[in-house]
């Protein structure tokens, strides 16, 4: 069974002046950090994921990038949608860029891979 493997996340461009506080989520649940609330990450950066999945076939995952903050709503920095239609071993990348009218903007990098 083919496994999915999200390797590692690089910050392009922090939507805050200092390091951003991230975490990802899936369908609605935090996956990352799994110990903590969030992981700093500042440009240039590169944070491992270290997360597996079981895949049984070809499909799609989207993973939300989330910013903490204490005194105010997090921030949906945005999505990484990661198409694995062919199954086919590799190392992939996704890049998710905000750039919505009136939210600052933010750059991030996700490398991942698929592995018999």
């Amino acid at each position: 069974m083919p496994t999915l493997i999200l390797s590692s996340i690089v910050c392009e461009i922090p939507e805050e002046s200092d390091k951003d506080e991230i975490y990802l989520m899936l369908q609605g649940k935090k996956i990352w950090p799994q110990n903590k609330k969030y992981l700093k990450i500042d440009v240039d950066e590169i944070l491992p994921l270290g997360l597996k999945f079981n895949i049984k076939g070809p499909g799609r995952m989207k993973l939300e990038l989330w910013e903490y903050d204490v005194t105010s709503k997090n921030d949906h920095l945005g999505n990484f949608h990661l198409d694995f239609k062919n199954l086919d071993p590799g190392n992939y990348t996704e890049l998710l860029m905000r750039n919505e009218a009136g939210a600052q903007k933010a750059s991030y990098y996700l490398n991942w891979e698929i592995r018999e």
